[in-house]
């Protein structure tokens, strides 16, 4: 499948990425699994791909009013297929308070009502021998 990363998709990128999240709570990753479909929506330069990238936008919003993200990035969907058909397309990465409310917050995501799926999971305790320097 081919895939041109538009210039919408970079830009919701960078801002999901300047995205400050919760205080204090657990870190959580949710995994956007969306069908051949939607992804094709990315590079529709219709009206129907605006309302595409707007849902997205709306949703990253969501997780913003929260305090939840921290980040997050669509992904190039190359070799991301699961067996269903479904395609990794991208991911948020988010604190929530427990795993219900990263469920509550994965809920909402566009996927989760255009035909896709959207998974938190939470991440393992990282001690200092592991940091990023």
């Amino acid at each position: 499948m081919a895939f041109k990363l538009s210039y919408r998709a970079g830009a919701l990128a960078v801002s999901m990425l300047a995205l400050a999240g919760a205080a204090g709570a657990e870190p959580f990753t949710i995994f956007i699994f969306e069908p051949e479909s939607e992804i094709a929506l990315r590079a529709d330069e219709t009206a129907a791909g605006a309302e595409y990238w707007g849902a997205w936008a709306a949703y990253s919003g969501v997780l913003a009013e929260a305090g939840a993200a921290k980040g997050g990035a669509p992904l190039v969907p190359a070799a991301s297929v699961r067996a269903d058909g479904m395609i990794l397309g991208g991911y948020f990465i988010i604190e929530a308070e427990d795993q219900a409310a990263a469920d509550a917050l994965a809920a909402q995501a566009p996927s989760a009502s255009r035909g896709g799926e959207a998974i938190a999971i939470a991440h393992l305790p990282v001690g200092p021998e592991m940091a990023i320097q």
